[in-house]
C-alpha cells in the first residue's frame, strides 16, 4: 500500500520532467510545500489532461466517485491495486478514462518486526512496527500512478479527488511490505495521460513494480506515525540504508 508520502519542491518536478516543464499554467498549485508527511484526505498537486490540455491541478488523495450522491464514501479509497482495476465497479471507468500522475520524493511504509521483551521474568514477543522512507538512490522526483474523479455538488460546484495505484513488490520493497506504489517511467507518461488511450490490457503493463536498482530505502524516526508531525526530521535516516541491485 501507499498510506504516506513526500513532496519537497516544486520548481525540481517542473525541472526534472520534460511534459511538466510544458505547462504554462501551473500558478501555485506547488505553494505549500515542502510536504515530508503527506496522508490521506489532504490536498496535492496531481497532472492530469482536462478538455484535451495537461495540467497540474490540487486534488484531495481519497477518491470520491463522481456518482456519489454526498460526496462521501464509506471505505477507503486512497489506494487502489492494479490487479483489480478492469473488473473493479469503483475503478474501471476511471482506469479508462481518467488517469493522473501524482509527484513525489519519497514514500513511506511500515516493516513489522518481531521483539522480544522480558516481563515478569518471562519472555515475550512483540511486533512494532518500524516506518522507513523509500526514494530514488540520486533523490530526483519521481511520478506514482493513480486515477482521478471530478465529484460535483448540486451547485456544479467541482471536488478534484485521486488515488495512488498499489502493485506487487521489487526486489527492495519486498522486505518491507507485501505492495508498494506504482512508479511509471517517464517514457509511459503521455500513454498514460491520453484520455483516449482505452486499451487496458496495454495500460495495464505499466503498472508493474519499479526497478528496485534505481531505490533505497532506510529507517526513520516514529515522528512519521503522527501526521501531524510535516518536518525535515520526517525523512532524517535513523539507521542502515539498504539498496536494490
Amino acid at each position: 500500500m501507499c498510506g504516506r508520502y513526500v513532496l519537497i519542491d516544486g520548481k525540481k518536478v517542473i525541472a526534472s520532467f520534460a511534459m511538466i516543464n510544458k505547462i504554462r499554467d501551473i500558478g501555485t498549485v506547488f505553494d505549500g510545500l515542502p510536504r515530508y508527511n503527506v496522508s490521506p484526505m489532504q490536498h496535492m498537486p496531481v497532472v492530469v489532461v482536462r478538455d484535451g490540455t495537461p495540467l497540474v491541478q490540487k486534488m484531495q488523495w481519497w477518491l470520491i466517485p463522481h456518482w456519489s450522491k454526498d460526496g462521501k464514501v464509506n471505505f477507503s479509497t486512497f489506494n487502489a491495486k492494479a490487479e483489480t482495476l478492469e473488473k473493479s465497479r469503483l475503478y474501471s471507468p476511471y482506469f479508462k478514462g481518467s488517469r493522473c500522475l501524482i509527484p513525489a520524493d519519497a514514500f513511506y511504509e511500515w516493516k513489522a518486526t518481531i521483539t522480544q521483551v522480558e516481563k515478569q521474568g518471562k519472555k515475550k514477543n512483540i511486533t512494532e512496527k518500524i516506518p522507513f522512507c523509500i526514494r530514488m538512490k540520486d533523490e530526483r522526483p519521481f511520478m506514482f500512478a493513480g486515477l482521478f474523479s471530478i465529484w460535483k455538488n448540486p451547485a456544479g460546484e467541482e471536488f478534484p479527488t485521486f488515488t495512488i495505484i498499489t502493485t506487487t513488490p521489487n526486489e527492495l520493497m519486498s522486505r518491507l511490505h507485501s505492495r508498494m506504489p506504482v512508479i511509471l517511467p517517464e517514457e509511459r507518461f503521455e500513454q498514460w495521460l491520453d484520455r483516449g488511450f482505452r486499451n487496458m490490457t496495454e495500460l495495464a503493463k505499466s503498472l508493474t513494480p519499479y526497478p528496485a536498482r534505481d531505490m533505497k530505502a532506510y529507517p526513520v524516526s516514529k515522528l512519521v506515525n503522527n501526521s501531524q508531525n510535516d518536518t525535515p526530521k520526517c525523512i532524517t535516516p535513523a539507521g542502515n540504508e539498504f539498496s536494490g541491485r
